[in-house]
């Protein structure tokens, strides 16, 4: 960080000094307002590829590159910080609409064999139901009641694990891009504010690197697959022993989803009062210090609040660009999950007046275990968002 600091100020010096011959040479010109706007504008197309060159995007891109041969994602996040630049970048709404209707139906075809499964199961229980009368010996009943239930478990199991693994690898997804974000947009907080702030974004976002890591996979998510055994241990028998506990869990995870985000959002803002008011102070006095330098003083000026300028729009349009991009990559996942947790939702409602209760509860417990990896992921994204909008809100008004 400390030599690509001395980079960094070695060019901006390199490109004041460059840039010192240009504005004098605008102030005693008297020639056109329209060549002046001409050249000031070359000018700041100049610096502003030099400033998104330092950025070093070539590890960003790399592995963009990577999720677009896994998932088909065509991303170039040098591409989308100059189409923000620019003005020019626009969606296609009917091309984003084709990708989500895809991708919901991938997540059904990936898991058609265990949907089929299920469903036959279903219709074993509907029957074992009617004729469960006829069986005189209630044991001989029970035990081809769990004879089916546990082969219903044991797909609703493989179910389980096929989103397991989904939240997983998009989990992984959201803690390298974290990792790989954080000296992009600091270099790009330095361009604009300064090493306060830039520092405070870089602790922000290893506070959420930490968070995603340690308290997200390593203890949220476990508890997910905790509460599901428990709800399946809980319908193994017709009176309930574990819902206290099943609920307990259920809350847990809840509850610690939002005091997440809640921590996050309050860290940043607290971080964000401070930090920028500081950089603008020391950025207020050299400016006003250049200023008084006699004969150069307002050709330099000049210069610097142009830098200062495109500095700010480059860090805002980075921040536009993570959040674009965090999308993106998390898109998928979500709708797989959320395709998932509806259809078992829809079949826990549609077979509970005609199968034994425990069989739709069993269902409903997927469902909403599935729920609960989906806001889990929706934590982390919801971390990296507030963190990168809150800290280009604040930064920018303290410009």
């Amino acid at each position: 960080m400390k030599g690509r600091k001395k980079k960094l100020c070695a060019g901006l010096l390199l490109i004041l000094l460059l840039m010192q011959p240009l504005a004098v040479r605008a102030e005693e010109t008297s020639g056109p307002q329209e060549s002046d706007g001409r050249t000031q504008t070359e000018d700041t197309d100049r610096i502003t590829d030099e400033l998104i060159g330092e950025l070093e995007l070539d590890e960003m891109e790399q592995f963009l590159s990577q999720q677009q041969e896994e998932d088909g994602l065509n991303i170039s996040f040098g591409e989308l910080i100059k189409g923000f630049l620019s003005g020019e970048e626009h969606f296609d709404i009917s091309r984003i609409w084709s990708w989500v209707v895809s991708h919901c139906f991938s997540a059904v075809r990936q898991n058609k064999t265990y949907l089929a499964q299920m469903l036959i199961l279903l219709l074993a229980f509907a029957m074992l139901q009617g004729i469960s009368g006829i069986f005189a010996d209630s044991f001989l009943s029970d035990i081809s009641f769990l004879a089916v239930y546990f082969l219903f478990l044991y797909n609703a199991l493989r179910i389980f694990a096929s989103m397991q693994q989904i939240v997983y690898s998009c989990m992984d997804r959201i803690a390298e891009f974290t990792l790989l974000v954080q000296p992009v947009f600091c270099m790009a907080m330095i361009f604009s504010t300064g090493v306060n702030s830039a520092s405070l974004s870089y602790e922000m976002l290893l506070l959420v690197l930490y968070l995603v890591q340690n308290l997200l996979q390593k203890l949220l998510l476990p508890l997910v697959f905790v509460f599901l055994i428990t709800q399946f241990a809980n319908f193994a028998w017709k009176e309930e022993h574990f819902s206290s506990l099943a609920k307990l869990l259920e809350g847990g995870v809840t509850l610690a989803q939002k005091v997440l985000v809640t921590f996050v959002l309050g860290m940043n803002l607290i971080q964000g009062m401070v930090a920028p008011a500081v950089d603008q102070l020391k950025k207020t006095a050299t400016v006003r210090t250049i200023g008084v330098i006699p004969g150069l003083g307002g050709a330099m000026n000049a210069v610097s609040e142009m830098l200062l300028g495109t500095g700010l729009l480059i860090k805002n349009c980075v921040g536009a660009t993570v959040i674009v991009v965090l999308i993106l990559l998390c898109a998928k996942p979500l709708l797989e999950v959320g395709v998932l947790a509806l259809i078992y939702r829809v079949l826990a409602a549609l077979v509970e007046p005609v199968a034994d209760k425990r069989i739709s509860g069993v269902l409903d417990a997927l469902a909403r275990a599935g729920m609960l990896y989906l806001k889990l992921v929706i934590t982390a994204i919801l971390m990296l968002f507030l963190t990168v909008a809150v800290v280009c809100v604040a930064t920018g008004a303290a410009a």
